[in-house]
């Protein structure tokens, strides 16, 4: 008999939210090849813009990242479940620290390099650049993190997380995580949790602007840290898995309204009032589409493929190397007397190619892999042939009782590449 406790299902590996992940991530080229000509700042532009868009832009801007806040969140869920805290520090400074550090002393500084030509800077090189990277931070000086900022903030995220996620790993914990679990499962009620993302919407969002300096970006900080611990915290839960899926034409249709009503709704009254509706819808608006992601996701995406295989294991260094192909590229692109789209279609190829290019070269290196938080080679290697013998781990999320921990994970390698595998 089921404890009392228990939550009500057992899942198999979660191969959809490998799916979101990958396909969030993918979406990064062409969204940042289209901040080349959509007229926002950006760190190379078009002289002419594109206001077409604009509308596709802003709509990805309203829930990409937050989704994978989210889907990190669930990650940790089953990281954490065969490690002990000691472990998981460990191999988060190794998994997010590194690479973030190799990323801003090496692989970031092209970007700024080309950036700084852009606007008149006459450096000869990039070794003649090189030491002034490290004159000041940026925008007014050089050194930066530019896109690496989510590893920025994720490490600290998952620091400072670490206690309340043990405690939620405690018997009484899993006792209510159960009730919760069971609590969500109602018409509806999932879309409670979009409050404290409309506060913090309207509480801390005028008064800090959006730098991703970490320090002083309150606002991003506690959004995303948010969406980070919802991810944690109904990683296991299958009720909230199952409401989302079942309830997915209802929050398709209210992130439709709430996106059109956020871009096109008109002015309330005065600048104050309509700001804070539109902040306020912005909070319901991206809660929305996570929920939509992850119902449809659930129902269509979850199988596994030789392609999902091979992408969960590309996908964390295409990430840390994608903008500096694309701006490497597109300082050149620009200078060609062509269309926009035609500009852009290069550009965006181009970035593919290159990166994929470079992804084969660290692939076949064992130190380039630690460096760009992949496995090392020879474990990769021991794993392929693990599988090629018919043993191939799965994923389960099983059911919760008040005396086991908060999960039990049989972990698949291939995903863990990403420092947030959903394994």
């Amino acid at each position: 008999m089921r404890p009392a406790t228990a939550l009500p299902s057992t899942e198999a590996r979660r191969y959809d939210l490998d799916w979101l992940r990958v396909l969030a991530f993918g979406l990064l080229i062409f969204y940042h090849t289209g901040m080349v000509f959509v007229g926002w700042q950006f760190h190379l532009m078009s002289q002419v813009s594109s206001p077409v868009l604009e509308l596709p832009m802003e709509f990805l801007n309203q829930w990409r990242m937050p989704l994978l806040f989210v889907i990190s969140g669930v990650g940790v869920t089953f990281a954490l479940g065969r490690r002990k805290a000691g472990q998981f520090i460990g191999e988060r400074l190794q998994r997010l620290l590194l690479p973030l550090a190799f990323g801003m002393l090496v692989v970031v500084v092209p970007q700024v390099y080309y950036e700084r030509l852009a606007q008149g800077a006459g450096y000869t090189s990039l070794l003649d650049f090189y030491p002034h990277y490290f004159e000041g931070t940026y925008p007014k000086g050089n050194f930066t993190w530019n896109h690496l900022w989510f590893i920025a903030y994720l490490l600290p995220f998952s620091l400072l997380s670490l206690p309340l996620f043990l405690q939620l790993r405690k018997p009484a914990a899993q006792v209510l995580l159960a009730r919760l679990s069971q609590w969500l499962q109602r018409p509806g009620r999932v879309l409670l949790f979009a409050l404290p993302l409309v506060f913090l919407q309207l509480v801390l969002r005028p008064y800090w602007p959006d730098h991703r300096n970490l320090v002083s970006d309150w606002f991003n900080f506690a959004f995303y840290l948010t969406l980070f611990v919802y991810g944690y915290l109904f990683g296991p839960l299958a009720g909230f898995w199952q409401a989302a899926e079942r309830q997915r034409y209802l929050f398709l249709t209210l992130g439709l309204a709430a996106f059109s009503f956020y871009y096109w709704g008109g002015d309330f009254y005065s600048a104050f009032i309509s700001g804070a509706i539109k902040r306020a819808v912005q909070g319901i608006n991206c809660w929305c589409w996570i929920l939509v992601c992850i119902g449809f996701g659930r129902r269509y995406l979850n199988r596994n493929s030789l392609l999902l295989q091979r992408a969960n294991e590309a996908v964390y260094p295409f990430y840390i190397l994608h903008q500096t192909v694309l701006i490497a590229l597109g300082y050149y692109v620009l200078q060609w007397p062509a269309t926009n789209a035609a500009k852009f279609l290069v550009i965006a190829l181009g970035t593919f190619g290159g990166t994929l290019f470079l992804y084969a070269v660290i692939y076949r290196s064992s130190v380039l892999r630690i460096l760009f938080g992949m496995k090392p080679k020879s474990f990769a290697a021991e794993r392929k042939a693990t599988k090629t013998n018919g043993h191939q781990n799965t994923l389960r999320l099983l059911p919760v009782t008040a005396g086991n921990s908060r999960s039990a994970v049989d972990q698949d390698v291939d995903s863990s590449s990403w420092p947030d595998p959903v394994r």
